[in-house]
């Protein structure tokens, strides 16, 4: 099954990381952060980010729909993919949720 790997960001910059979540930026798999228009983003150099999806939504629950969709078909095509979230994946991260409620997709959290 598909599996997308979360961690979170941190409040601010990238000297802020956990070890864990710095183990987890390290392994070799395709990588996505939420926005780049974060301090802590730079951690993660050759990340795709869904900052394109907030300039041409109608809605914030089009944005979070359509990155969920978009990570679980990079996750089908590749096996696995890491998501860098903002802040704590597991604080009112609505991406994160929607991940947890689709049965195509394991979705495995690193706060």
């Amino acid at each position: 099954m598909a599996r997308v790997v979360v961690v979170g960001l941190g409040p601010g910059h990238a000297d802020l990381l956990t070890a864990g979540t710095m183990d987890a930026l390290e392994v070799g798999r395709s990588r996505f952060v939420r926005t780049a228009r974060h301090p802590a983003a730079a951690a993660v150099p050759d990340a795709v980010s869904f900052d394109d999806v907030y300039e041409g939504a109608a809605s914030m629950d089009e944005v979070y729909a359509t990155i969920v969709d978009r990570l679980v078909a990079a996750a089908g095509d590749e096996g696995e993919v890491l998501y860098a979230v903002p802040g704590s994946p597991v604080v009112a991260e609505r991406t994160v949720e929607l991940l947890h409620a689709r049965a195509d997709v394991e979705v495995t959290v690193l706060p």
